[in-house]
């Protein structure tokens, strides 16, 4: 499973998600499921504009957890 990090992200940079929103121009709704990991996708567009805003790496914001399924 992919899960996003983007809350603890934004703590440790003293961001809150309305400052994100405004930098982004994603909606602030599209930041709060993001942040609450309730987001079955991501557009890359703005995948690209978090990490740019943010200035970090695809791996900062996403990170894969393993079941071992296959």
């Amino acid at each position: 499973m992919i899960n996003i990090n983007l809350r603890p992200l934004l703590e440790r940079r003293n961001m809150t998600q309305a400052e994100l929103a405004k930098l982004t121009g994603i909606r602030p709704s599209t930041i709060c499921d993001l942040c609450n990991n309730n987001a079955d996708f991501i557009k890359l567009d703005y995948l690209n504009r978090i990490l740019m805003a943010l200035k970090c790496g695809l791996n900062d914001v996403l990170f894969f957890e393993g079941g071992g399924e296959k």
